[in-house]
């Protein structure tokens, strides 16, 4: 190996490496692979961890003009952003119900 090889071949390992770490996540295929259903912790994994929690909160009137607040069961709605391309994911209870994206 040449001189310059030796010199070079670290700092291209590591780049390789840091960059392997940079790997888009907000992308077509892992918004493919989103369902309802899915635990809290299996959406993380897929978009490369947690998500900006949307704050959604307020107050809801019922049928008999009752006013209520977000209860134990309400849902949570997390987005993750990257490059243009958003994600939402809405969390009941731990678990997804709906997905919605925008920007691709």
């Amino acid at each position: 190996m040449n001189p310059a090889a030796k010199i070079f071949a670290p700092f291209a390992l590591a780049s390789c490496l840091l960059l392997g770490g940079c790997e888009e996540k907000v992308t077509p295929e892992t918004y493919a692979q989103l369902k309802t259903g899915m635990a809290q912790h299996e959406v993380e994994a897929i978009l490369g961890g947690p998500g900006e929690k949307q704050d959604v909160g307020g107050m809801s009137i019922s049928a008999a003009g009752i006013a209520g607040g977000a209860g134990a069961n309400s849902q949570l709605t997390y987005v993750w952003k990257e490059k243009g391309r958003e994600v939402s994911v809405t969390f009941a209870d731990g678990k997804v119900v709906n997905v919605g994206k925008s920007g691709f």
